[in-house]
């Protein structure tokens, strides 16, 4: 998650509850406002976090310190960066954004901010739910401010699948553009859907919630395939996948897959799609990057589409004078570490990755969605990590992730990164045609 606060309201004497003017600090996360919240509450949530984590705190960016005058204009935009690189520092660390204490701040401080302004706050309502098919399910009488794992579980109770299974899907925002649903983001467990998605429709009209799996892992697959209710998920998942990369793959694959659609061989449909080389893969369009990658003084900007999954990231480069796009493939574990560069102007990703022995690079992609790859790539890595120490399910792997508040992983908090690998030896195979990459004794990070 990438927290912001890029802005300030400034509310009035006459506007104020208790007749005094103060500021509120509006915080973005992935460049979306969330919550607005005072000073007085970021201070109670450091002082929070300090008892909590009292070790783990020691690495965090120092927290502005109070006045006790009134601030000038230079003194508030002072304290709004300030609090800004705090967040910034705070949210790098897993043993603290996964906490009880943050999750309920957040999610207090998102309904304050926006359950007032809505005027069907304090009543039930029905939330629908949407399946990559379009397919809907309505889940009734639930709360305006109910959590994203709330929401799931009952999502979970109406479809009738077993829990066990459930944690194997999660739940993200899409829009629809074109008839054809786009991802967005996934949704945090401690923020409101509704909320957010009220919000989420100002900009994007047609935006809606979906539900799908939340592993990379394609051999979960096998887990689920064997319950009927579990197997139709997968099988709306895989259709709508091999309609969204029937254009970059071309093969005999997909009028074998019509063959077992048509038949309603939904479990055999699903062990052909996993055989296709974009099965599970995340795709993005209208993004771009400075192509020829190896050699700087031919470099331009050229536009791409960017296939995430396989614990891969592969850019397909329409290059001039040519149909076929080139595709360039980046490994996942040779991504030494990557960031999110958030400007007036565009929104980018940049990652440094080994593009040979002892030879690392910085790559840029340019897209409107970068907040969304890092996650992807987050979420690859914690998964990697977590099989590596034994995981045999996505929920094992958020245990693995997860603090228990012991008093030896508070201590050993500030050591966890974010988005960093270490050198391992696995000798994953490249695609063929990746042609910046030299095999002959390279490792991964």
């Amino acid at each position: 998650m990438h927290f912001s606060i890029p802005d300030t309201t400034e509310i009035s004497a006459k506007n104020s509850s208790n007749q005094q003017a103060y500021t509120l600090f509006n915080i973005h996360i992935n460049g979306i406002h969330f919550c607005s919240v005072r000073y007085s509450q970021l201070r109670t949530f450091n002082d929070e976090l300090q008892r909590l984590f009292s070790s783990t705190m020691a690495s965090i960016d120092p927290f502005p310190p109070k006045k006790f005058f009134a601030l000038s204009a230079r003194e508030t935009e002072e304290r709004r960066s300030s609090l800004e690189h705090y967040l910034q520092s705070v949210v790098q660390n897993r043993f603290i954004i996964t906490s009880s204490y943050f999750k309920e701040f957040f999610s207090n401080a998102q309904n304050e901010t926006f359950a007032s302004d809505s005027s069907d706050a304090n009543e039930n309502l029905n939330l629908t739910i949407c399946l990559l098919n379009n397919h809907e399910i309505i889940i009734e009488n639930v709360s305006a401010t109910v959590t994203t794992s709330r929401l799931l579980d009952a999502c979970g109770k109406k479809i009738q699948i077993q829990q066990d299974f459930l944690t194997y899907f999660a739940l993200y925002f899409y829009d629809v553009k074109d008839n054809q649903l786009t991802i967005i983001r996934p949704l945090y467990e401690f923020e409101s859907p509704y909320l957010s998605l009220k919000q989420l429709k100002k900009t994007q009209q047609q935006a809606c919630i979906v539900l799908k799996k939340s592993y990379w892992d394609s051999e979960f697959d096998m887990k689920l395939i064997d319950d009927r209710r579990a197997r139709n998920l997968l099988y709306v998942q895989a259709q709508y996948e091999m309609e969204q990369s029937q254009d970059l793959y071309p093969s005999d694959i997909y009028r074998q897959l019509d063959i077992l659609r048509e038949n309603n061989s939904f479990k055999d449909y699903i062990l052909l799609a996993r055989t296709s080389k974009f099965y599970g893969h995340v795709i993005l369009k209208q993004c771009s990057i400075l192509y020829p990658i190896t050699d700087p003084t031919k470099q331009k900007l050229c536009q791409c589409l960017l296939s995430i999954g396989n614990n891969e990231l592969i850019c397909c480069v329409k290059t001039d004078g040519k149909k076929k796009s080139k595709e360039i493939a980046f490994k996942v574990t040779r991504i030494r570490c990557w960031k999110v560069n958030w400007t007036k102007s565009e929104i980018n990703l940049t990652f440094e990755y080994l593009i040979k022995k002892d030879h690392l690079q910085w790559i840029t992609i340019h897209t409107e969605q970068a907040a969304l790859v890092s996650n992807c790539l987050q979420s690859m890595v914690d998964e990697i990590l977590a099989k590596r120490a034994g995981a045999t399910s996505p929920s094992s792997t958020a245990t693995t992730n997860e603090t228990t508040a012991t008093s030896s992983e508070k201590n050993n908090a500030s050591k966890v990164g974010n988005g960093l690998m270490i050198r391992t030896e696995s000798n994953w195979k490249q695609f063929g045609n990746d042609e910046m990459l030299d095999e002959d004794n390279d490792d991964d990070l």
